[in-house]
C-alpha cells in the first residue's frame, strides 16, 4: 500500500532549533544538537489503525554542525549524505518511520526567517506501514535557540 504523502499533505511552517543535551548513562557529554521540525497538514493516511486525520511532523536531528550563529545556516544543505550522523523520522501508522534527507537547502530570508526546501525519502517498509516514498517540499522556518 502506498500512503501517497506527496499528494495528500504539505509542510506547514516549521522550526529550526539549537539545544544542548547530555546523557551520562550512555556517555554522551553536553553536546549541541540542531533540530528541524516540519509539521504536516492533516491528511488521511488510509490506514485503518491510524487515527484520522493523521497529524504528524518530520523530526530531523543533527549534532555535528558548526552553527555558532543562525546566519551560518544560510546556503547550507543538510543532506544525510553529507552529515552521516544525522537522524530523521516521521510518525505514521503507529510507528516512527526512518527518513533519509536527500536534500535540505536552507536560505535566510530578509526578515530573519529561513526558506527550507528539500526532498526526504520516507522508509515506511521497515515498519510494515506501506511502500517507501519520496516527499519534496518548500516551507518557511523560524530559528529558536533553547
Amino acid at each position: 500500500m502506498k500512503i501517497g504523502l506527496q499528494s495528500k499533505t504539505q509542510v506547514k511552517n516549521g522550526v529550526i532549533q539549537s539545544y544542548w543535551f547530555e546523557n551520562e548513562s550512555i556517555g554522551l557529554p553536553k553536546t549541541l544538537f540542531h533540530r528541524v521540525t516540519l509539521p504536516l497538514t492533516e491528511f488521511d493516511s488510509g490506514l485503518d489503525y491510524d487515527e484520522q486525520p493523521t497529524k504528524t511532523e518530520f523530526i530531523l536531528d543533527w549534532y555535528k554542525l558548526d552553527l555558532s550563529s543562525p546566519s551560518r545556516l544560510d546556503g547550507m544543505n543538510l543532506s544525510h549524505s553529507i552529515y552521516t550522523d544525522a537522524e530523521g523520522s516521521v510518525y505514521i501508522g503507529c510507528a516512527h518511520n526512518w527518513c533519509d534527507v536527500k536534500e535540505l537547502i536552507i536560505t535566510k530570508n530578509e526578515d530573519g526567517s529561513f526558506k527550507v526546501s528539500g526532498t526526504i525519502f520516507v522508509e515506511l517498509e521497515n515498519e510494515g506501514v506501506g511502500e517507501n516514498e519520496s516527499f519534496t517540499f518548500q516551507t518557511c522556518c523560524e530559528y529558536i535557540e533553547t
